[in-house]
């Protein structure tokens, strides 16, 4: 199979995912030319499938794609819990799965928001 023609396939492939869901093994059974010409077995199919960013916002909801105020809820909620405040070194040991945020980006996000400040090592709520 050609370079040209596998482009060709692929292209056609993900311009049919857009509109269904079909698994990763449907796909590698449905496609097994195409596959076997790029060298990839079941589990490659299923990483280029998830990987597609077509096929990921049809599987998300676009909350998950706007975080920064789930992150700052939860920040409010961490340092109500707290007392108040919290060390920046802890703050992020306790921000949610899957997330991940840097001292940079916390110090930021902490600027910006008028219910939290930074005052030395601490992350605090403003009252």
């Amino acid at each position: 199979m050609h370079q040209e023609t596998q482009n060709s396939l692929l292209n056609q492939l993900i311009d049919q995912l857009k509109t269904s869901k079909k698994s990763a093994d449907d796909l590698f059974s449905e496609q097994q030319e195409l596959w076997h010409a790029l060298g990839f077995n079941q589990a490659q199919v299923a990483l280029w499938l998830a990987a597609l960013p077509a096929r990921n916002m049809l599987n998300e909801p676009k909350s998950a794609y706007q975080t920064t105020s789930n992150i700052t809820e939860h920040l409010t909620a961490l340092l109500r819990n707290s007392g108040g405040r919290m060390p920046l070194t802890q703050v992020l040991k306790k921000i949610p799965a899957g997330t991940t945020i840097t001292e940079q980006q916390l110090r930021k996000l902490a600027e910006q928001n008028q219910q939290m400040s930074i005052k030395g090592p601490f992350l605090v709520l403003d009252t």
